[in-house]
């Protein structure tokens, strides 16, 4: 009797819990669609994961899947970033515009 084991690795990613409300722009496409997320590589035995092989805190573009990995201090930034902005504060820094979404590429208007 001949028995079929399969192993390999397998990715986890969830919101990152305290910065589910945190949106940045994207440096790829430039759309306002990038999340702080919590990802996991397990390693896994019939499909099931075993071990965790590694954890990462990263911003993950939810349109073009562009990821960069992030420290947790730079986290806080932006999210102290964000809660200024929707406040209406922060003045005339040099930081991402939040809530700015360009128009399509290739259009001009009249």
């Amino acid at each position: 009797m001949a028995f079929i084991f399969v192993c390999g690795s397998q990715d986890f990613s969830s919101r990152l819990k305290g910065y589910e409300n945190v949106r940045v722009n994207c440096s790829n496409c430039h759309n306002n669609s990038v999340i702080a997320i919590k990802r996991r590589n397990f390693f896994t035995f019939c499909y099931i994961p075993i071990i965790p092989l590694s954890y990462h805190e990263e911003l993950n573009c939810t349109i073009c899947n562009a990821r960069s990995k992030i420290s947790k201090d730079q986290l806080d930034q932006l999210a102290n970033q964000h809660q200024m902005g929707n406040m209406g504060g922060g003045g005339g820094g040099g930081g991402p515009q939040h809530g700015y979404n360009p128009g399509p590429q290739g259009y001009y208007g009249k």
